[in-house]
């Protein structure tokens, strides 16, 4: 949907250049490479017009989540130019109880889980991307759960809100390494135990996932596309391990993420 809309506004600005102000041919490239950058400005406009109505909405609102996948396809295609390559799609649950666990290795790791997952998902951002303009109420649009390191009764009071999130049937995406720990290796380093806790909390499957290639985007960007790999294991029901230890847990979900990564290495 945003996308088709980014490309409607370019067609239609360009036309109306050529024909309202110069109608030489010779200037159409310069109309077309402008009409990008105003349809991009109006692009954003209209989607913060919208944050207003989507917070209205339900975390498991269905047009919620379509329009925040939209979104998500139009940055990755228009702004970070990732060309992205999904396995294992089917082993995504429609619907139940799920927490999301992935590498981290990018600031556009979120935006490409938002994509791939067809279904409504939340996110673990740290207390210092509520700062950014905007994000604070896409943030919490979408049930995020805010890690503020400086302060655990915070971290336990969003903590309690999160579980109530998952138990609602959004799928929660968490990222086990507590940050961005090495850009320049593609592999999970070691892992917070405690990130399982709202999972087994809510007695949530869980779904690991291994993103490859997401180390290159700040080399890659403006002029080359970045591949991105997404791999979707097969997902770990809450009653198989229930009973494990979350360090148990932790380092079962651990090799699993690095089994596919080590093959693309």
């Amino acid at each position: 949907m945003i996308t088709t809309l980014f490309l409607i506004i370019a067609v239609l600005f360009t036309a109306m250049m050529h024909v309202l102000v110069e109608s030489s041919y010779y200037i159409l490239p310069l109309w077309f490479i402008l009409s990008l950058l105003v349809s991009f400005i109006i692009t954003i406009i209209l989607i913060i017009m919208q944050l207003p109505l989507l917070n209205k909405l339900s975390y498991t609102n269905r047009y919620k989540s379509y329009v925040y996948r939209s979104i998500a396809y139009f940055l990755n295609r228009f702004v970070l130019r990732l060309k992205i390559e999904v396995e294992g799609l089917e082993n995504v649950p429609k619907d139940g109880k799920l927490t999301i666990y992935a590498n981290h290795k990018s600031y556009a790791d979120p935006v490409v889980l938002m994509e791939v997952i067809d279904r409504p998902t939340s996110y673990t951002p740290k207390m210092s991307v509520y700062k950014i303009p905007i994000m604070h109420m896409l943030l919490k649009s979408v049930g995020a759960f805010p890690i503020d390191r400086s302060s655990d009764r915070n971290t336990a009071r969003a903590m309690v809100d999160a579980i109530k999130v998952v138990k609602q049937g959004v799928a929660m995406v968490i990222f086990p390494e507590g940050g961005i720990k090495d850009r320049n290796d593609i592999k999970m380093v070691a892992m917070r135990a405690g990130a399982y806790r709202v999972g087994m909390k809510a007695e949530a499957d869980l779904l690991p996932i291994s993103i490859d290639g997401s180390t290159q985007i700040k080399h890659n960007l403006p002029f080359k596309r970045t591949k991105i790999k997404v791999t979707i294991h097969e997902v770990i029901k809450y009653d198989d391990v229930k009973d494990l230890k979350t360090a148990v847990l932790a380092d079962k979900v651990f090799h699993i993420i690095n089994s596919s990564l080590e093959k693309n290495d």
